[in-house]
């Protein structure tokens, strides 16, 4: 009678296999899971943007745009202003998405009394670029201060 003790070679390989099939399986669920969350962050940077640049035209009524004109607010300005909070990169550590990201608002046909004003976001930060940076044509552009410093 053999004492057998311990794992055959062919038994050790097939827990490896296994391990290395699990490995694989779970990398690619938390990369999906990694990337959906910065998409959403993108988005929620996007409507911040947008809120921004809507608060901001509330508080300065002669920079809303003249019927038929788009006007861009930078996102700096807007973080200088205290009308969004600094968007930092989740990709890269100490990154910020503040410099190239702005507001887009256009006013249409107002109808009576109201103003037809639409907001949209473009956002650069890291290599996502929202779709409404498509729009390059500006009648008038909104800069920060000099002296307000943002990354």
């Amino acid at each position: 009678m053999k004492n057998k003790k311990g794992f055959t070679l062919l038994e050790l390989l097939a827990v490896l296999i296994i391990l290395g099939i699990l490995m694989v399986l779970a990398y690619m669920g938390v990369s999906r899971y990694i990337r959906q969350t910065n998409d959403a962050l993108y988005e929620d940077y996007e409507k911040n943007i947008s809120t921004g640049a809507t608060n901001y035209l509330i508080d300065h009524t002669g920079s809303v745009p003249l019927e038929g004109q788009t006007i861009r607010i930078d996102a700096s300005k807007l973080v200088c202003e205290g009308y969004v909070e600094s968007l930092e990169d989740p990709k890269i550590d100490g990154a910020t998405c503040n410099l190239e990201s702005y507001a887009i608002v256009t006013r249409g046909n107002d109808v009576g009394s109201n103003m037809d004003l639409e907001y949209k976001a473009c956002l650069k930060c890291g290599n996502y670029t929202s779709p409404d940076c498509s729009i390059t044509s500006f009648d008038k552009t909104l800069t920060k201060d000099p002296s307000c410093e943002v990354e």
